[in-house]
């Protein structure tokens, strides 16, 4: 076979069926939907309330609220991305579902391991959460197709300016993810919500979406890591979307500055955030060109 048909059988197995099981991508896209309008109309409420009347420092909780509106946001960013993969490639669409299969997986678990944590089994009672994020898990990885067949496709070769952008975007994520982590969970806001006489349920909910957060700021470097080897549309689809993860906070935090609702919040929060969404879309592959003249074989590094 030549080279030219060895490429059309590549290509060819890319772009065959999108998902496995459409019941399933359906299933999780009406689960995802229902726990997003949950989250956004039905809890936000009495959980923002909650946290307001308690003694917690103003900035941890103005930090903590606009946080509630941005994963709002990202809750509403499954159910949708979930409908833009049905007629995808398969080669992007299964590590895209993959990808909202684990966030949804690690938010049940953070759920879950914080209610039992917090009050035994009236505390896991307390955070239904874990309930509706399981089930979106479980959905969407069965729905990802099998691997597409033949060798990897052709990478685009980055330039220098790619190259260096890349390396940013990974010390820059991975920095983030760090200090998000660490200082942030053990000096910050979630500390003093946890030190605050905030209701035991609000309290719960909110502290595990502070540790669904560190693990969303720890996808952001990994999935940089990954794309380096993935097929460039898989890896370009991805890094926008996990960069449009992190924009979600940004622009909560950013709005909730400019209302004045919270004056505690440091403005270096959208900045920093918006850097790190920049560099993740900046540090993917180029597409590569019609005539292949950009285009790298399987063994080609970065």
């Amino acid at each position: 076979m030549n080279t030219s048909a060895k490429t059309m059988t590549r290509d060819t197995g890319a772009a065959t069926a999108a998902v496995a099981r459409p019941w399933a991508l359906w299933a999780a896209v009406a689960v995802a939907t229902v726990t997003a309008a949950l989250h956004t109309f039905v809890q936000a409420a009495p959980t923002v309330d909650a946290l307001m009347a308690g003694d917690a420092a103003a900035e941890a909780q103005q930090g903590l609220r606009m946080m509630w509106h941005g994963m709002s946001a990202i809750a509403w960013s499954y159910p949708v991305v979930l409908v833009l993969l049905r007629h995808r490639p398969a080669a992007v669409t299964r590590p895209a579902l993959g990808c909202v299969a684990l966030l949804n997986g690690s938010q049940a678990v953070m759920y879950a391991a914080t209610g039992l944590a917090g009050h035994g089994v009236s505390g896991l009672l307390s955070l239904p959460e874990w309930a509706l994020h399981a089930p979106v898990a479980v959905l969407a990885w069965l729905a990802r197709p099998a691997r597409p067949p033949g060798g990897p496709a052709p990478k685009a070769r980055r330039s220098r300016g790619r190259l260096v952008l890349l390396w940013l975007a990974i010390a820059f994520s991975a920095f983030m993810a760090a200090f998000h982590t660490v200082s942030g969970t053990f000096d910050s806001w979630p500390a003093d919500l946890l030190d605050s006489d905030t209701a035991l349920g609000p309290k719960l909910t909110l502290y595990a979406m502070w540790l669904f957060s560190c693990v969303l700021f720890w996808t952001v470097p990994l999935t940089v890591v990954w794309a380096l080897r993935a097929r460039t549309e898989a890896g370009r689809f991805l890094l926008a979307y996990v960069a449009l993860l992190v924009t979600a906070l940004a622009v909560s935090w950013a709005v909730t500055k400019a209302l004045g609702t919270a004056p505690d919040l440091p403005p270096v929060g959208p900045v920093s955030l918006g850097l790190n969404a920049a560099l993740t879309v900046l540090s993917a592959r180029p597409r590569p060109r019609p005539d292949g003249r950009n285009a790298e074989g399987p063994s080609g590094t970065a």
